[in-house]
């Protein structure tokens, strides 16, 4: 699902020829920096061009579905509206490639009815008409939509559950926690939110020093261990959404399965696969 590969410096030389060594191209290379998947001495960084001094770590991993196509699962289907399991590297919308674009093809008319991050696969809404978008929309504001998060983040939270309120530009912004597993220095979480602020369980888990594993916009330092700077993105799945249907009004309740590159990840965090560390 990917690779994971590390560089320790022996002239002077820009990251992206260094990550290129791995990704056979530049663009490529590119692509992998810009993603938030590259570190340089243990913090992350997502300048392509930042010179890099003899005897520099660069540290990275090259995720297969950050090059491949994936084929957008149908969770539930009607006449109204879709559920689906967005996979990771694809917007929500707008900037190609992003579902709504994709399933167009297939969909003549459809809104996609909330955002996930582009690296945070799950459950994700999309609407079959303006009027039912609306509905929605009007759903999300009166916080009549459950969602239901799995998180892998850095560090042992000191409460197996807790909640998290810290107000995000300026709004009230609640995130629920619960520890699934621990393992080593990692916890593995459900997380519920009370309200949809953009990026909030990135911005809650890095205002209490426990970034989400991947995470390289929020958090400037060094994780707490090695294997966290090799994730295959950020650890950020939707795992549910509940809610009363926008038209006939009986209950919805949709799961989403984990990707494969989560579970393998997950594993490897547990030593049940083996950390392969390809040296350039």
């Amino acid at each position: 699902m990917f690779k994971f590969c590390r560089c320790i410096t022996k002239k002077r030389e820009t990251l992206i020829d260094v990550v290129a060594k791995a990704t056979g191209s530049k663009k490529r290379a590119k692509k992998v920096i810009d993603e938030g998947l590259c570190a340089v001495n243990g913090i992350k960084e997502r300048f392509y061009r930042k010179n890099l001094k003899p005897n520099t770590i660069v540290e990275f991993s090259i995720p297969k579905l950050l090059f491949t196509k994936t084929k957008i699962e149908i969770l539930y289907e009607d006449e109204y509206f879709l559920v689906v399991n967005k996979p990771p590297f694809i917007n929500s919308n707008k900037n190609f490639p992003d579902v709504e674009s994709l399933l167009r093809k297939r969909f003549k008319s459809i809104y996609v009815a909330h955002r996930l991050d582009k690296q945070t696969s799950g459950a994700l809404i999309i609407a079959k008409s303006k009027e039912v978008f609306e509905l929605f929309k009007l759903k999300f504001k009166k916080k009549e939509v459950k969602k239901k998060y799995l998180a892998l983040v850095a560090g042992n939270l000191k409460k197996n559950s807790g909640k998290i309120k810290f107000s995000i530009d300026g709004k009230e912004a609640i995130s629920r926690y619960q520890v699934v597993e621990r393992v080593g220095k990692t916890d593995f979480l459900e997380v519920e939110i009370l309200t949809g602020r953009k990026h909030q369980i990135r911005k809650h888990f890095v205002s209490v020093n426990h970034p989400i594993i991947g995470e390289f916009v929020y958090w400037k330092r060094t994780f707490p261990q090695k294997i966290h700077l090799f994730s295959p993105r950020i650890m950020l799945h939707a795992k549910l959404l509940k809610f009363k249907h926008p038209i006939k009004e009986h209950h919805v309740e949709v799961k989403a399965p984990l990707f494969e590159d989560f579970k393998e990840y997950f594993k490897i965090l547990k030593g049940e696969i083996p950390l392969q560390i390809l040296t350039l």
